[in-house]
């Protein structure tokens, strides 16, 4: 009510998630060199929660529930499988193929405004073959298509206000996405040290993307002269990336270990303004050390980065961090104590910078990451 526009408001979510899952699995070897497996699983999802929207009449008071804009949802998703894979191995060869069949089946009910439901049926091959090369090395190519499942808030059309002007909503229309990948790998070790290289190229259709724009309605109905605006979701074109992925592990001393990994790769997404595609050469970088300065302490300092990222309408700034972790046994192994502290430096944190027709955005996301 207009008398109410000016006082302050709340949003209580109440949100219960029950996750049961069932899985068998065999496997039969045939003789040495040749074995298959087949499995079923049946993996369930059921939430029902609640999300009122209350607001204060005058300074102080309780807050009072409001039924417009308050809401109820209950959501469930059933996802049986079933998948068989055979392997066999012949001199310096060695080759797997595999096949999983999945039906998804999910109802999605918010009261007062609506239901959906979906009902979708896929197949899943994948295939490996691996040479292995003199000197402890291994060649391997490997192709499999795969999906990314939205989750329910993404699909359950219940508005989540972050404040007063800008609020997230899911899509009942929103489909997986579907994902083909190809890799080349190559390892090799020599005494303790281990090298991995791997050439990729991920190739996704239905690609799920955050999009946010101007809700032109709820701007004009609020009589504030502030956008209000609206994130939600939509399978929105194709996106690609293809580029090369390093890992090593090396001994520096006898009390320290180094693990590195990182990838450098060309990512590619549709363009929100549909205007062809948006692209950038991005990359990660992640650096584990392992100390052992006494036989019965270990200490890890690890960090990674994530270098810029494009979207469709804008582009995640980078994302960087340093962990440590101390692990003290005692009495000759029968216990141990622990200490962690994630985030040192209190530095991940995401900025976002997007842009829509007549919206221009900087967003900065912080979690509560630094934690002991």
């Amino acid at each position: 009510p207009a008398s109410y526009s000016r006082n302050a408001r709340q949003q209580l979510l109440d949100v219960t998630i029950h996750m049961p899952s069932a899985q068998v699995d065999y496997t039969h070897p045939l003789d040495d060199q040749r074995r298959w497996g087949a499995g079923v699983k049946t993996d369930l999802l059921v939430t029902p929660g609640t999300a009122d929207y209350s607001v204060q009449p005058t300074v102080g008071a309780d807050f009072v529930r409001q039924e417009a804009g308050s809401y109820r949802y209950h959501y469930w998703q059933v996802i049986p499988q079933a998948y068989g894979t055979y392997q066999y191995k012949s001199g310096l060869w060695e080759y797997q193929a595999g096949l999983r069949a999945e039906y998804t089946g999910l109802q999605a009910q918010v009261l007062p405004t609506g239901s959906a439901s979906q009902r979708i049926f896929n197949v899943f091959p994948s295939a490996t073959v691996v040479r292995t090369l003199p000197h402890d090395q291994r060649l391997q190519l490997s192709y499999s298509r795969r999906l990314n499942r939205p989750n329910f808030l993404q699909i359950v059309a219940l508005p989540i206000y972050s404040d007063a002007r800008n609020y997230v909503v899911g899509n009942p229309d929103l489909r997986p996405e579907y994902v083909h990948v190809a890799e080349l790998g190559h390892q090799i070790a020599w005494q303790a040290t281990t090298l991995n290289t791997t050439l990729f190229g991920r190739f996704a259709s239905q690609s799920i993307q955050s999009l946010r724009t101007i809700d032109t309605m709820a701007t004009r109905l609020s009589g504030q002269p502030d956008l209000i605006t609206r994130t939600s979701y939509a399978n929105f074109g194709n996106t690609a990336s293809y580029g090369l992925e390093l890992s090593l592990t090396q001994p520096v001393t006898n009390w320290w270990k180094l693990t590195a990994n990182g990838s450098y790769y060309r990512n590619q997404v549709a363009s929100f303004t549909g205007d062809g595609t948006r692209a950038n050469f991005t990359g990660t970088a992640y650096l584990l050390n392992t100390f052992s300065p006494t036989n019965t302490l270990a200490v890890q300092l690890s960090g990674n980065y994530r270098a810029p990222l494009v979207v469709p309408q804008g582009r995640l700034l980078a994302v960087y961090g340093v962990d440590v972790a101390l692990r003290q046994r005692l009495f000759r192994d029968r216990a141990a104590l622990t200490l962690r502290v994630s985030d040192v430096f209190n530095t991940r944190r995401q900025y976002t910078q997007l842009a829509a027709d007549g919206l221009a955005t900087d967003i900065q996301t912080k979690y509560e990451t630094r934690v002991g």
